[in-house]
């Protein structure tokens, strides 16, 4: 079935049946791409939206939260509805959710040769939301603009990630479907230097130039040999302690860390 978008929603505190279908559709990943429309929910993540300037078209506030927000009255009123507590809570994806909820238009594509800058993060078939959402606040924190995804990995858009991300999302460029030749062969054309999170490698011990790349993979599987066997520097975590692995959105952290240490000294 394909969901047509709503128009925009009266301050009647109702949500319409086809309004609802909509709003729920966009939880999926097929009509989020059919539309080029994904959700944000929260207070934090829709106020970072704004405040990067993301094309928003659409905001859903209850009308217990309305009086709560002061910069609602410096937004269009025309995109803002006022609903009712009920409203929301039949279309949000949380179990206990905050109260407002906006639709949001996908950024254009870009092409990858183009608009490839460094330092950036490469992410080999990362499948966990809450991981991706972690690393792209991290991201942020480092002031790493741009993330790179394989093929297989888990949709940025989807609410989850969103959530995760607590809206660094907004302040980031995001590649999809970057495949390994690829990369390596931009990064080659551009002088980029490509490192690897491998177990057993060491931190890396040199003054390095900031034009890197880090690649992950995820926990389960790690990188595959033509990641491992390709021209990149092997880069990891000692063990201090005892563990089999830790999770790719710390490690991403601590790895990234060590290279913006390295630059510093």
């Amino acid at each position: 079935m394909e969901y047509r978008k709503p128009k925009r929603i009266t301050d009647s505190g109702e949500i319409t049946h086809h309004q609802r279908q909509y709003l729920h559709s966009l939880q999926q990943k097929k009509y989020r791409y059919l539309h080029r429309q994904f959700l944000i929910e929260g207070i934090k993540p829709v106020s970072e939206a704004l405040e990067a300037s993301f094309p928003i078209t659409n905001i859903f506030v209850s009308m217990s939260l309305s009086g709560n927000i002061s910069w609602l009255r410096e937004i269009d009123r025309q995109i803002v509805s006022l609903v009712s507590d009920r409203a929301i809570k039949s279309v949000s994806t949380l179990q206990h959710p905050e109260g407002i909820i906006a639709i949001a238009n996908m950024p254009e594509d870009k092409n990858f040769n183009l608009f490839l800058t460094a330092p950036f993060i490469y992410l080999w078939e990362i499948n966990d939301p809450g991981n991706l959402g972690t690393i792209f606040r991290t991201a942020r924190w480092f002031g790493i603009r741009t993330v790179l995804l394989s093929p297989n990995s888990v949709d940025p858009f989807s609410p989850k990630v969103v959530r995760g991300s607590m809206g660094a999302l907004f302040h980031i460029n995001i590649f999809q479907n970057i495949g390994v030749a690829e990369l390596i062969k931009q990064c080659s054309d551009l002088s980029i230097d490509l490192y690897a999170a491998i177990p057993g490698a060491s931190p890396p011990r040199r003054s390095i130039d900031a034009v890197w790349g880090l690649i992950l993979g995820s926990e389960s599987h790690g990188l595959p040999e033509q990641i491992t066997n390709a021209p990149v520097i092997p880069i990891g975590i000692p063990l201090y302690g005892s563990g089999e692995s830790l999770n790719v959105s710390v490690s991403a952290g601590i790895l990234i860390n060590e290279l913006v240490k390295t630059k510093r000294g």
